[in-house]
């Protein structure tokens, strides 16, 4: 299914943050049927912006904020959550405080 030896470089995870300038491409390219989906999403995005990444430079950056496993206050993202922990990290957000809830 992907014809390289390694996966593109990609976001293992529940979200991505990226430019607008990339968003937009990967809409333009998908629009015009360019872009090719594989069977994982955070593949799938990480091939599209290799494709961006061919005509102009793409800084990767990582964060703690991401949180792969588990959740720290002030987290842009948390994975692996249970469905209670996602509607309390809901209200949370609503009251504007990113502050985990440890239940499961």
């Amino acid at each position: 299914e992907w014809p390289e030896e390694d996966y593109p470089t990609y976001a293992n995870g529940p979200g991505y943050v990226i430019s607008s300038d990339i968003a937009a491409s990967i809409v333009s390219e998908f629009t015009a049927h360019k872009l090719r989906l594989f069977k994982m999403e955070d593949v799938s995005m990480g091939m599209w912006v290799e494709r961006f990444n061919n005509t102009r430079h793409v800084q990767y950056v990582h964060s703690i904020k991401f949180c792969q496993f588990g959740c720290i206050d002030d987290y842009y993202t948390a994975h692996y959550q249970s469905p209670r922990q996602m509607l309390c990290l809901w209200d949370k957000l609503q009251s504007g405080k990113a502050q985990c809830c440890n239940m499961r």
